[in-house]
């Protein structure tokens, strides 16, 4: 089912603005935390709500359905250096009773 973005986030997905391309990131797995050297870049639990919702807007499709609790729980497996506490949080948030 796909839902409709509100129009902050498709202002956001049309200036491919930095929340885009961090979501993006997330959804194609294809992220470096280390570009900063000092500054360790890792995603955030805004990443993962704006990534989650342009997977449900049908926008993103990705490579991690994280509507799928094996495939985020694998995500988290393998990148986890790239996740805060809070990402990692947001990702298992849906499967928590």
């Amino acid at each position: 089912m796909t839902t409709l973005l509100n129009p902050q986030a498709m202002q956001r997905v049309l200036t491919h603005s930095e929340e885009y391309q961090r979501a993006v990131g997330l959804l194609n797995e294809d992220w470096d935390p280390d570009d900063q050297p000092i500054y360790r870049n890792v995603l955030e639990a805004a990443d993962v709500h704006f990534a989650r919702q342009l997977q449900m807007a049908g926008l993103i499709n990705g490579t991690t359905d994280l509507n799928n609790y094996r495939a985020v729980n694998q995500l988290i497996m393998r990148h986890d250096q790239w996740l805060s506490a809070g990402a990692r949080q947001a990702l298992l948030a849906p499967f928590q009773d």
